[in-house]
This record gives C-alpha cells, structure tokens and sequence, in this order.
C-alpha cells in the first residue's frame, strides 16, 4: 500500500494579493555566494492550499532581509540585528530560523517576467494588513 499524499499539489501564485504564506528554511548547498562575498538563496513560501512561490534575498541588502525575518519572526529588526553582508551559509540558515515554519499574511504583487513570475512582498506595518498594489490590467473596474 502506497503512502497517501495529503497535500495539495503546488502551483504557482499568478495573481497579486494577500496570501497566508510559510517560510521554508533554504538547504545547505541552495546558498550562493556573489563574487562581492555576499551570499543569497531562494527563498520558498508555500501557502496550505498549495500556492507558492520563490523569491531571492540576501545580505547585499541586509534591510530587507532583517525586514522579513522580523515580520515573520514577530521580533522587531534593529540595524545592530541586521545579517553582515559577509556573513557565512551556516549563518544565514541561523538567521533565517526564526522565520520559518509559521504562516504569516503578506502581499504579494506578482509581475510576468517571461514564463516566470517576478514577486515583490509586502508586510503589514502596526495593526495594518499587507495591500498589494491595484492591478494595471486593463480591465473596467466594478460598480
């Protein structure tokens, strides 16, 4: 007898807007190193019903990186918290630790790059939940 799979198949997220997403801790040998010693991987959020989707970080921007461990995280990022950016692999999975394994609503604006998606997340900040920016399709609005 076959193992049943209990997880819906994974499909790419196509449509901007706000997803319950979950962050999986990159592996090891994923991480890459830029020829200027900062390091970056591709990141893996995966909603329960399958939506996901994979977006680049690392430590040539240190901001928006801290900005997505702390949000994810639930613990405020000072600049003294910020990842160097000639940080270690074994130093950005540590980092990225806090981040995972938890959902969290984040916007996402999607924008066709080819047969890919380019991904730009965004956050809630305070008591405000994460908006995507209105869609530039050409359809009429509804009234």
């Amino acid at each position: 007898m076959e193992p049943q799979n209990d997880q819906p198949p994974l499909r790419d997220i196509t449509e901007s807007g706000v997803y319950r997403l979950k962050l999986s801790l990159p592996k090891f040998e994923k991480i890459r190193f830029n020829d200027d010693g900062t390091l970056w991987a591709k990141l893996f959020f995966k909603a329960a019903d399958g939506a996901c989707l994979s977006t680049i970080y690392g430590t040539k921007y240190p901001k928006s990186l801290a900005i997505l461990v702390g949000k994810l995280s639930g613990k405020f990022m000072e600049e003294k918290d910020f990842l160097p950016t000639n940080a270690s692999a074994a130093d950005f999975i540590e980092y990225l630790k806090p981040a995972t394994g938890k959902y969290a609503e984040i916007g996402v604006e999607v924008t066709p790059n080819g047969q890919y998606h380019k991904y730009k997340l965004t956050f809630s900040r305070g008591s405000q939940k994460p908006t995507p920016p209105p869609s530039t399709s050409q359809e009429a609005p509804p009234f």
